[in-house]
């Protein structure tokens, strides 16, 4: 059951330069093999050739979407025809952020419980949707006003939501296609946190302890101690962006039982100090950069993201909350400076236009979508919002 709010849950985190990145590429030519500590969505907008991930080759095409994470070492093998790709990256203190919210992470690792094939091909009438998403990143991305990292996140979520409806709908279809050092990577990218022993994962993996390291450097060039040492310090430079959590707390929470060794290793990998890293963090911060303000406000933000398909109103989020109708517009004020139910109007409106811009809905199709009961409503709000009614919008732009 979710706990009632407690004011004074502050997390001081903010969307900076670099969190949420979005580009236009060409690819010509088979590249090296890299992985990356930012997790990475790819839209191959046309083209075609294989990509390789860990040790498994994928085709890629027009429509095909790569959800790519810490954990995976990837490169485009063959190229059969040039490849223009959209990629959207965030970074691991984007998804830290989530895991302090309700139950998102659960539900997405109880979700890579049963699929982990990196790799969607979308149909046909999808592509346009598609398509349009990551062009609306990349035109926020060049935008930058302090409306563009919610319209990012907009995006981001409905990527999320398509990719993992897909696979939901196909992964009885596909069969396991790891092998030992893919999942031994991936059990360790989850479970840094316990004491892990190269002995232990063997045992766990009925392997050797020779054969496990001789198959994680054979993938990644590195041996499992210097593995799980970065995952564990990536993750705790992503919890740095917290600024309340003391550093003894993240050495803890990442698996290190000794300070002194926690500190040694940070400035090992990073060249600084976990507080030299982060007072240097604090001082490189833009004053214009979106900021959640505190632990609610992202929550309130992610519930209208889950629900405005729904009849949700303040008073639903209230319920929900375990608060009251003034206290949650008290808090979207402070932090987006809009009631609930203007931020919940502006995020159906981005939804809306879309929709109408990217699929060949019907109108009243849109407006069931993004939660209007009455077309009369949603037409009058549309015209409202963007100055035009949804059907004048989009002829203007054909």
């Amino acid at each position: 059951m979710k706990r009632p709010y407690n004011s004074t849950d502050y997390y001081g985190f903010e969307l900076a330069a670099g969190d949420i990145e979005v580009k236009e590429k060409c690819i010509t030519k088979p590249t090296a093999k890299k992985s990356s500590l930012s997790i990475y969505f790819v839209l191959i907008k046309n083209g075609s050739g294989k990509v390789q991930i860990n040790s498994q080759q994928y085709e890629v095409k027009r429509g095909s979407v790569l959800w790519l994470f810490s954990y995976h070492v990837y490169h485009f093998s063959e190229i059969t025809e040039e490849i223009e790709l959209i990629s959207f990256k965030l970074s691991l203190n984007v998804l830290m952020l989530s895991a302090l919210t309700t139950q998102a992470v659960d539900q997405h690792m109880n979700f890579f419980d049963y699929w982990d094939v990196p790799v969607l091909t979308c149909r046909e009438q999808e592509f346009p949707y598609l398509a349009g998403l990551f062009e609306q990143a990349l035109q926020e991305t060049e935008k930058r006003d302090r409306l563009s990292d919610l319209s990012l996140l907009a995006v981001l979520y409905q990527v999320i939501v398509w990719f993992e409806r897909s696979a939901r709908h196909y992964w009885n279809q596909e069969k396991d296609s790891r092998d030992a050092a893919a999942k031994i990577l991936m059990y360790i990218h989850f479970h840094f946190r316990e004491p892990l022993t190269l002995q232990e994962t063997a045992e766990t993996f009925k392997l050797s302890a020779q054969t496990v390291n001789r198959s994680l450097k054979h993938l990644t060039k590195k041996t499992f101690g210097e593995i799980l040492s970065e995952v564990r310090i990536n993750n705790a430079i992503a919890m740095l962006h917290f600024e309340e959590l003391e550093v003894s707390y993240i050495a803890d929470f990442v698996g290190y039982q000794s300070i002194p060794s926690f500190n040694k290793q940070f400035k090992r990998l990073t060249g600084y100090s976990p507080t030299e890293m982060r007072n240097d963090k604090v001082k490189k911060r833009k004053e214009n950069t979106f900021r959640f303000q505190n632990r609610l406000s992202y929550e309130i933000y992610t519930y209208i993201h889950q629900h405005y398909q729904e009849e949700i109103t303040v008073e639903t989020a209230a319920k929900y909350f375990y608060s009251s109708p003034a206290k949650i517009d008290q808090i979207v004020l402070a932090e987006f400076s809009m009631t609930f139910n203007a931020l919940l109007e502006y995020n159906r409106m981005l939804f809306a236009r879309s929709l109408l811009l990217s699929t060949s809905k019907k109108i009243s199709e849109i407006a069931e979508a993004c939660g209007y009961q009455s077309i009369r409503t949603f037409n009058r709000n549309f015209l409202t919002f963007w100055g035009n009614t949804p059907r004048k919008y989009k002829e203007l732009l054909q």
